[in-house]
């Protein structure tokens, strides 16, 4: 679409350059610095202590101290550097991207499975190349919402791309027939090179709702997206329709067990099958016990106390990840129904959680009930006896799915939501038969860089220059927020910086717009990977994410 939208910002071609110039010299210095000092390879750290440049490392509970390498938790630092080539024309980005896949498409593959090194419970000694992972998790294949950047690997080495698409499914899929799948995938399945052959049939049934059917495997809808991602790419590189097809099969489970009064979509299609005696132990939260709403909740809640129906954690998998990778799909091989699906799961979660008077979201069973208030009864996968449940803030990262649903739909309800949502956090309020928006100018609420690329694609659709204005100065205060000692942080007080953080990405994607490139730029769908599993904290070994442990700590901490 081309346009001039982008208005004329007073002093941004002056902003602009200085932004290139300083994403540029970042570039340059998280390549200097992310290489192993002992053995340098293409290959990069996760993170690195912004004041010594020493690499994150993960504390083992019998004392190693290892330097992380993982490739899944890097794949918005390659989409970055793609973008940067773009709006530069300045190719050694781009080519520094395919040095670094290349080597570990070279290092880091499994021959037998197809499957890759990384993911969250498997990575690389950044110095030794050796495979490492938290001995708890037995460094199976997991990926949950990483949603890799397959365009480029697939252009460095296209049969490993597909070979690991297909190996991916085979690991994680246990049961064809039941459709059980496993969030951990095993390295000792040899690769299917006809894995999508399988014949496919519906495993949940509406009429028996709100029985769902039993399963070993967790289906999360955070490691079935990941799935979903991977057989719709497979089918874009290969004109497999068969691929695309359990693609859209696997979705479609998720979309037969919503809710058939409400709409509200699920957290996963199955219910845990209970393969051990119920401990008297409520913190034994393990899944062979069955499943864990119906332990905590099912005395008072009856039938709806179902791990697929809780709506009252973290939302964001159902809401921003799932959405996004969806639409990401359906931007390159478009489907009217699969769209219809996406929306509907948006728009009825919305109608019955969002409270506009405190811009809250409803904690929620997916029949409507709502759990404001409910005080737990006893301890539990969903928190310890006595704590309370409350509605949760709604966050600026929730407009982006909404934009991107709306742009492919122009659905009305979509676009009434949009305005509500921009006027409640002091934004704009929109003018939606002109398209035209009247800038808040208040204090403003937190920024993020999902709500810099929504207002981005939005202006663009729009046509809006009043948009990209807010855009522009909201690219303008995450740059002043996030850029310090030459790295995009979390802020000045952090100590590590973490190489998959998208806010370059962002900026990037603003300056695209207006330079007319905004198709163009890789698009930005997730927020990155993570490594979990046992970690020595005080000489004692506890299970937790790097992401929510090594990264927030503070310089002074």
């Amino acid at each position: 679409m081309v346009m001039n939208f982008v208005g004329n910002i007073k002093g941004s071609d002056a902003v602009m350059i200085n932004w290139l110039s300083a994403i540029r010299s970042y570039v340059d210095l998280v390549q200097s610095v992310s290489h192993s000092h002992q053995n340098p390879t293409p290959l990069m750290a996760d993170g690195f202590d912004v004041l010594t440049h020493q690499p994150v490392t993960w504390k083992f509970p019998d004392g190693r101290n290892i330097p992380i390498s993982n490739f899944a938790s890097q794949q918005n630092w390659l989409r970055t550097l793609d973008a940067l080539s773009l709006v530069t024309q300045d190719p050694q980005y781009h080519q520094q991207a395919r040095v670094q896949s290349r080597y570990f498409m070279q290092h880091g593959v499994h021959e037998q499975s197809g499957l890759f090194y990384w993911g969250g419970h498997r990575f690389l000694n950044l110095d030794t190349l050796q495979t490492e992972g938290p001995e708890s998790k037995a460094q199976v294949h997991e990926l949950k919402h990483h949603l890799p950047y397959y365009d480029l690997l697939l252009s460095v080495d296209r049969e490993k791309t597909l070979n690991f698409l297909q190996g991916f499914w085979h690991a994680h899929v246990e049961d064809w027939q039941t459709l059980d799948l496993g969030r951990h995938g095993s390295y000792d399945k040899q690769r299917d090179p006809h894995v999508f052959t399988h014949a496919r049939h519906d495993v949940v049934k509406p009429a028996a709702l709100p029985q769902l059917p039993e399963t070993k495997g967790l289906t999360f809808v955070n490691a079935g997206t990941d799935l979903i991602y991977a057989a719709y790419k497979y089918a874009e590189y290969t004109g497999d329709i068969a691929a695309a097809a359990w693609g859209k099969h696997l979705y479609r489970q998720y979309v037969l067990a919503r809710n058939p009064e409400t709409g509200l979509p699920v957290y996963q299609f199955s219910s845990p099958q209970q393969r051990r005696p119920i401990p008297a132990d409520d913190n034994q939260t393990q899944s062979w016990y069955g499943d864990r709403a119906k332990r905590q909740f099912g005395p008072e809640f009856g039938e709806i106390a179902r791990e697929a129906n809780v709506l009252f954690r973290d939302m964001r998998p159902l809401l921003i990840d799932n959405p996004l990778a969806m639409l990401d799909i359906l931007r390159q091989q478009p489907d009217a129904e699969v769209l219809q699906w996406v929306i509907d799961g948006l728009k009825n979660y919305y109608r019955f959680a969002y409270d506009v008077e405190s811009n809250t979201l409803r904690p929620l069973w997916n029949n409507g009930q709502d759990m404001s208030g409910y005080v737990l009864q006893r301890d539990g996968y969903y928190g310890v006896k006595g704590q309370v449940i409350s509605p949760f803030p709604l966050e600026v990262d929730y407009l982006l799915p909404l934009v991107r649903a709306w742009r492919i739909s122009e659905d009305e309800e979509l676009f009434d939501l949009i305005g509500v949502l921009l006027h409640r956090w002091q934004l704009a309020e929109l003018n939606k038969q002109e398209r035209r928006a009247v800038l808040i100018n208040d204090k403003k609420s937190a920024i993020s860089s999902s709500l810099l690329l929504a207002l981005v694609e939005l202006a663009e659709h729009c046509q809006c220059p009043q948009l990209f204005e807010l855009a522009w100065q909201t690219g303008n205060d995450l740059f002043k927020q996030h850029y310090h000692r030459g790295l995009f942080v979390e802020s000045a007080q952090h100590r590590y910086f973490r190489i998959d953080n998208p806010i370059a990405l962002a900026i990037l994607t603003l300056i695209a717009a207006k330079q007319n490139k905004l198709a163009a730029i890789p698009q930005f769908i997730t927020n990155g990977g993570y490594i979990h599993g046992d970690y020595q904290v005080n000489g004692e070994s506890r299970t937790l994410y790097d992401i929510d442990f090594i990264y927030p700590t503070l310089l002074n901490q």
